[in-house]
């Protein structure tokens, strides 16, 4: 039995380093410094372990699960090189928000009775492919990702709790650094790479964002 456990640990614990891996490259990608992004990554994991921020009695939002994120966005929107970038970027979040809720309405939740498809990825795939479309960004594509579903989170949890679905407060983010905002924008700045590079070859060569 220990040596399942320890099995279980040490799978867990790789998992988790892959993951944190992937989490610092794309914040190496988002207008950071190699120093910034080593530092922010390192708050969220320790922030993982505070308790989440009271916004109102029955309203928590946790740190690294979404205000770092979001602060990351923010900033990401402020230094956007262009007013274009700006407006796809402040706009992206609001399309996935609205594909994801809708997606969340259609698709049945029920199993064997619907596509089987986990809601987990909806907002990265919405995410990477909107923003592709707008114009090849990476950074629109973790914005839309991270804000798309902490907005989502946001709307549902208030949903949940005027319909007396939920008996406790409504936690924003509450996966902290593995939950799905911060899961969304790193799947989302891959699949746009991942779009982008296959459409790119196909065209004959690299083009500017």
């Amino acid at each position: 039995m220990f040596g399942t456990s320890s099995g279980v640990i040490l799978l867990t614990a790789i998992t988790a380093l892959i993951y944190l891996g992937f989490l610092h490259r794309v914040l190496d990608r988002m207008r950071l410094t190699k120093g910034q992004a080593l530092a922010l990554l390192l708050f969220m994991v320790v922030s993982y372990f505070l308790p989440s921020l009271k916004i109102t009695p029955q309203i928590y939002i946790n740190l690294g699960g979404a205000l770092i994120p979001l602060g990351i966005c923010f900033y990401l929107l402020f230094t956007a090189d262009t007013r274009e970038e700006k407006i796809r970027g402040g706009i992206t979040p609001f399309l996935v928000f609205m594909v994801v809720y809708s997606s969340d309405k259609i698709l049945s939740i029920r199993p064997g009775s619907g596509p089987d498809l986990d809601p987990l990825f909806i907002p990265p795939l919405a995410a990477g492919i909107i923003a592709y479309l707008w114009g090849r960004s990476r950074r629109v594509a973790f914005i839309g990702g991270v804000i798309g579903v902490v907005l989502l989170e946001v709307v549902s949890g208030l949903e949940n709790f005027f319909r007396g679905l939920v008996p406790g407060p409504v936690v924003i983010g509450g996966g902290g650094v593995f939950g799905a905002a911060v899961i969304a924008g790193i799947l989302a700045v891959f699949l746009a790479e991942i779009v982008g590079e296959t459409r790119e070859r196909l065209q004959g060569g690299p083009k500017n964002e």
